[in-house]
């Protein structure tokens, strides 16, 4: 299992995320948000991934 340091996209993404969901956004921006966070936590990885193989 590789662990690394949480990118400041991810950070910000979950932020986002909980500010909204605080504020009782509308479903369609908490679903917005989760999306989000997967797809840049997914970018992440993809790029941490990459760098161990070089």
């Amino acid at each position: 299992m590789t662990i690394y340091p949480v990118p400041t996209a991810v950070t910000e993404a979950r932020i986002q995320l909980a500010v909204d969901q605080e504020a009782k956004a509308p479903p369609a921006t908490i679903d917005n948000d989760v999306v989000e966070v997967a797809e840049v936590q997914a970018q992440a990885e993809r790029e941490q991934l990459l760098d161990l193989k070089v």
